[in-house]
């Protein structure tokens, strides 16, 4: 790299400033600095001891205008990789995201381990743990470009109504709020984002009162994309929504809890690779998007991950979630029109009703019940 620094680190002036004063402050740095420049020992026992934790880097790492570089990605001065510790984790996400993100971007030896710590440390993160529940598993057909299908639900927090929209092939999702929570207010949230990212073919969704109304269906014919009604109160029927909504609350939660902007914390979730691919961000846009952590200038060049990688990738996760889960379910026969069943009602009890006929989603139905019109569930 001979690019001018300024060109490579996309952060404000000062930060560059501290950075560069920093470097020049770090006994461990300028020591690596300068043996970069005059040439590396022949062996790893001839190396200064104090950089010998670079040794197996010593090809990639170099020097532009006062800051350490490893290949594209920053080496963080002493002094302020505590700092970057709580910028990777602005999001609160976990140590795995963590790890990703800030492999992603910047270099210092034992990073790794060091997020490892601050993740297992920080009590807001150990006050919201995801609950050692075990939820059917119902996995999707993979799209085959971003933003051909969708998901949405609605959601509250807080005493706040939100909508998710997620991409089923990136993974990335927008959530605003919602002051109502009619077919309407729903309506108007889902084109303010269709008009950022386009009209996707597939939208699914529960059969809830604002996405089953007839103005939805009619919106759904004007903007000319199929509307998938998933059961109401099965909320694991429309998967990605619901685990989407749970990543939502948590990016809520934290950033409250820590006294945040919850913004950073969306854009350090799109920024996070996921799955050992690309982040959401660059899976749905190409693209890095530029947060508060320092970028090189080439890390936000736009890059196209190939189809199939993806899908080998993916699908080949879903097998082995699926292989894993399959061991202790039994599958259920598929029921015929007309048979007779009990379903799950929302105050706990369980109701006699009717088969009308299979729904469009998997594994659902629309029911009669003895004092409701018809309706869509899915039986235990």
């Amino acid at each position: 790299m001979d690019a001018p620094v300024h060109t490579l680190i996309q952060v404000s002036d000062n930060k560059l400033k501290e950075i560069i004063s920093a470097t020049a402050q770090d006994t461990q740095l300028t020591t690596l600095n300068q043996v970069t420049k005059t040439g590396w020992p022949d062996t790893y026992k001839q190396c200064p001891p104090l950089i010998r934790e670079y040794w197996n880097h010593r090809c990639d790492i170099s020097e532009i205008d006062g800051i350490m570089f490893k290949g594209e990605k920053i080496i963080v001065p002493q002094s302020l990789r505590k700092d970057m510790l709580n910028r990777i984790h602005t999001g609160h996400m976990g140590v795995e995201k963590c790890n990703h993100r800030a492999r992603d971007l910047l270099f210092w030896p034992r990073m790794g381990q060091q997020i490892e710590t601050m993740v297992g440390q920080c009590s807001i993160c150990q006050e919201r743990r995801n609950a050692n529940t075990k939820e059917p598993l119902l996995s999707y057909t993979i799209p085959e470009r971003p933003w051909q299908v969708v998901g949405t639900d609605l959601f509250t927090w807080s005493e706040q109504n939100y909508i998710i929209i997620v991409d089923y092939y990136s993974r990335y999702f927008e959530m605003e709020r919602l002051h109502s929570c009619t077919a309407s207010a729903v309506i108007t949230k889902l084109k303010a984002v269709f008009v950022h990212h386009g009209i996707p073919e597939h939208v699914i969704s529960d059969n809830g009162p604002c996405y089953s109304a007839d103005e939805f269906h009619r919106f759904a014919a004007e903007w000319d994309f199929e509307h998938c009604t998933t059961s109401p109160r099965y909320p694991q029927s429309n998967g990605l929504a619901e685990k989407t909504i749970q990543t939502a609350k948590r990016i809520l939660g934290k950033a409250r809890a820590d006294d945040k902007d919850y913004y950073l914390g969306l854009l350090e979730y799109w920024n996070a690779p996921v799955d050992n691919l690309k982040s959401p961000a660059q899976l749905l846009m190409s693209r890095r998007l530029r947060s508060i952590l320092p970028i090189t200038a080439a890390r936000l060049q736009p890059q196209v991950t190939p189809q199939h990688v993806l899908q080998n990738r993916r699908g080949a996760c879903q097998y082995r979630q699926q292989r894993y889960y399959n061991r202790s379910v039994k599958a259920l026969p598929p029921l015929a029109a007309g048979t007779h069943i009990r379903f799950h009602h929302e105050d706990g009890s369980w109701q006699p009703a009717k088969i009308l006929q299979p729904a469009n989603t998997h594994r659902s139905y629309h029911i009669q019940t003895e004092d409701t019109p018809a309706q869509q569930a899915t039986p235990p």
